[in-house]
């Protein structure tokens, strides 16, 4: 069982490495020679089940806020 446990949490983890690699790799602001930028890299990769949904909390935040600013409100007609 943990041995299972722990290839899935690997695999995950590996997973979320390339797509973190990507983003990194793609982002024409972050220099590919700062050493720390890969250490976030890698440790946003182990941490995954930590990162992920907190990306993912932040990432909806944002849209919900967007979404809302986007809004008419009832009163914005009466201005």
């Amino acid at each position: 069982m943990s041995t299972n446990f722990a290839l899935l949490y690997l695999a995950t983890a590996g997973l979320f490495f390339l797509v973190l690699f990507t983003a990194f790799w793609l982002d024409g602001s972050t220099s590919k020679r700062h050493g720390m930028s890969w250490i976030i890299v890698l440790i946003g990769a182990l941490g995954w089940g930590i990162v992920l949904p907190l990306a993912l909390a932040e990432r909806l935040r944002k849209l919900l806020r967007h979404r809302m600013a986007a809004r008419p409100t009832a009163y914005s007609r009466f201005s």
